[in-house]
């Protein structure tokens, strides 16, 4: 058995509110971990199964065959070839319900997040905030990450705080618009590991962060030069105050820098401002692409910088 309950509960919990782990999944499962599963709401068994599956390809014309007792044990028998009968165990029959609320609880405490969950859209879940404050959420089926306002209500619920995304594999197009919208998607399956706690899994909070492009940002604050990706740059003393007021917004709980706030250092638009320090960053050597990956735009919010505070050093 090479993977865990908790990685089964996910794969499976894509049905949605229809999602169950029937008896014959769960049996390899059984024991203490199952156990606290249960006591969290996490699994809540149903009754009993009374029907069975009909035969691949049988021409009974049943929708389902019923299960007979058979001694201690119990029978699913076809009524047309006995050959095909299935013998079945009480744990079979047994069928477990999956509550979504309780299962992003477990995940979140897999990820060391001491609170429980709150639930900023309809079956998305804010885990926590990680130590360096980048917001982590769980959509433990497609459809909740594709409706019309779900970007906005992430927006708004982090406050301006970078957003990671646990979540199933995606329709490519519903991905697409979650990374313009700089949202880091994770699925989930590749950070759940397995672990001796009591949960019998784990995430390791680094890994919800990306891995930068590059590994330093370093700031010249005395000469306005902005060293990065190989490159560097000596920004003008008119544009490098802008610049500034992005690194001040790297460094703070509230990472984004809105229109407003860059404005405050001119009387020019903040649009046309960014425009001018992607044009710096350009004409010393850098892509169209890295200026954009540098000098993030947060749609309908503002702009960042796409460096983490840990990955920048700023010399006087």
């Amino acid at each position: 058995m090479t993977e865990t309950i908790l990685r089964l509960l996910t794969r499976l919990s894509e049905a949605g509110d229809d999602a169950i782990l029937p008896g014959q999944l769960a049996a390899p499962y059984f024991g203490p971990v199952f156990d606290r599963l249960l006591a969290k709401r996490v699994l809540v068994e149903q009754a009993p199964l009374t029907d069975w599956d009909v035969c691949d390809a049988c021409e009974c014309g049943l929708p389902c065959r019923s299960i007979r007792k058979a001694g201690d044990a119990f029978r699913a028998e076809c009524p047309l070839d006995r050959r095909n009968d299935v013998d079945l165990t009480e744990d079979d029959l047994r069928v477990f319900h999956i509550g979504a609320e309780g299962l992003a609880s477990v995940i979140g405490a897999a990820a060391g997040f001491a609170a429980g969950p709150k639930r900023p859209a309809e079956n998305v879940w804010r885990l926590g905030d990680t130590p360096l404050g980048r917001a982590v959420y769980l959509a433990l089926e497609p459809a909740a990450l594709s409706g019309d306002g779900i970007i906005a209500s992430l927006r708004q619920s982090a406050r301006g705080s970078d957003i990671t995304i646990l979540a199933p594999a995606l329709p490519a197009e519903t991905a697409r618009r979650h990374h313009d919208a700089g949202f880091h998607l994770i699925a989930t399956l590749e950070v759940l590991t397995p672990a001796t706690n009591g949960l019998g899994a784990r995430i390791d909070i680094a890994a919800l962060a990306p891995v930068p492009l590059a590994p330093v940002l370093r700031v010249r604050k005395a000469t306005a030069e902005v060293q990065w990706n190989g490159r560097s740059v000596i920004l003008s003393r008119q544009i490098f105050p802008v610049f500034e007021r992005l690194l001040e917004k790297a460094q703070s709980r509230d990472h984004v820098a809105s229109g407003p706030y860059l404005e405050g250092t001119t009387a020019r638009e903040a649009k046309d401002l960014i425009r001018e320090l992607r044009d710096a960053l350009k004409a010393a050597g850098f892509t169209d692409a890295e200026s954009k990956t540098l000098i993030v735009t947060v749609r309908n919010w503002g702009y960042r910088l796409g460096v983490q505070a840990s990955d920048i050093v700023v010399d006087g």
